[in-house]
């Protein structure tokens, strides 16, 4: 059995890995039996074009940098779509003035008071709100018509928590 060479386990490996990395070794293969393992320095990652000599340090700087900006872009891109496509100054927030359980209409099953598309007048009842066996009616504030309706029957809303957009 002299010669032979066990199975590498797995912190076997990464100790390989570690010293060939910290080494001026460019390529380094070991195979025998079931075991192949190739380890190589050359491959550069294609972000760097120049033929500079970067350090590990600066490659890692340089990439995360890309990564940031390249973030930064696409986060304006969306951003500037979704003003375009949404404008907060265009539409009135109808927030829960307690909490409870939402019901849209008076009824379970039954039709709702409001839904997207409805026109409404300050005063209408746009849904119920049942706190403690109590039923709550919520009034629009506004005149508009209801754009999205942000919650389904029975969820829990909270304080605060926006009901309806009105435009």
């Amino acid at each position: 059995m002299e010669g032979r060479i066990k199975m590498l386990d797995y912190n076997q490996i990464k100790e390989i890995i570690k010293e060939i990395d910290s080494s001026s070794l460019r390529v380094f293969e070991l195979e025998c039996q079931d075991i192949k393992l190739k380890l190589s320095k050359n491959k550069e990652n294609s972000i760097y074009k120049d033929n500079k000599d970067y350090s590990k340090e600066e490659k890692i700087s340089s990439y995360l940098n890309k990564e940031i900006s390249l973030e930064k872009e696409v986060a304006k891109e969306v951003t500037d779509e979704v003003k375009e496509d949404f404008n907060e100054e265009n539409y009135n927030i109808v927030k829960s003035p307690l909490v409870g359980a939402y019901y849209s209409a008076s009824t379970p099953g039954g039709t709702p008071y409001v839904e997207v598309g409805s026109k409404v007048k300050k005063g209408d009842t746009l849904c119920i709100i049942e706190a403690m066996k109590v039923m709550n009616e919520i009034t629009s504030e506004f005149d508009g018509e209801i754009v999205e309706v942000l919650r389904k029957d029975e969820d829990i809303v909270e304080f605060g928590m926006e009901l309806f957009k009105i435009k």
